[in-house]
């Protein structure tokens, strides 16, 4: 009688411990949830009320994430706005040269007496974001940082596919199918070397 006790003691255990380790399990399932280029945008941009723009481009300068918060006005447009990605994407690039004598680059600021713009590296693209002039840089950068270290490892934020035209597709296609590597094709077409490797999943899947 005694050990038909212990042994229906044990049973309830393992149930319960199976039922906690299942809870669990479809916690860690719904907090892996990736979270894709303009969803980390918009998470930015709700960081603080004095972000202004949030936005993801890549190693060209493309911007393929990102918006303005609603009510703000736009300082640069047009051609100038594409220029000042191009610059931020050629220095963010340009300082990691130095990454082995300085250590890794966490973000690179411009303050102007309107606004403060803030280009800083997150994987293999880089994040850009501007602010009202009075904030505190330091307190801002970190914030910033700490979210996206917080949220490393559910970061999906490459590009979409429509990223190039078709005669650029075109271009690719004719590259990878007369061997050259991944990181040529890359250089070549002035793309980042995940986007090329995600076109050529989705050319030849």
């Amino acid at each position: 009688m005694i050990e038909e006790r212990k042994h229906d003691a044990i049973n309830d255990l393992n149930r319960s411990f199976l039922k906690d380790v299942s809870y669990d399990s479809n916690k860690v399932i719904s907090l892996s949830k990736d979270i894709k280029a303009e969803e980390f945008s918009k998470n930015i941009l709700s960081l603080d009320p004095n972000i202004r723009f949030a936005g993801l481009i890549e190693r060209s300068g493309y911007l393929f994430a990102g918006g303005i918060r609603e009510g703000v006005d736009q300082y640069l447009n047009g051609s100038n706005a594409e220029l000042s990605l191009s610059q931020s994407a050629h220095i963010v690039y340009l300082r990691e040269r130095f990454l082995t004598e300085l250590g890794n680059l966490k973000y690179i600021v411009y303050n102007y007496s309107k606004v403060k713009l803030f280009s800083m590296p997150v994987k293999q693209y880089i994040l850009i974001f501007s602010t009202e002039s009075t904030v505190s840089t330091e307190d801002l950068a970190n914030k910033v940082s700490q979210y996206i270290k917080s949220m490393e490892h559910q970061l999906s934020l490459h590009p979409p596919s429509n990223i190039i035209n078709k005669e650029k597709k075109e271009t690719l296609k004719n590259l990878y199918e007369s061997g050259f590597e991944e990181e040529v094709i890359a250089d070549q077409l002035d793309l980042d070397l995940n986007t090329v490797r995600m076109l050529i999943k989705e050319i030849y899947v």
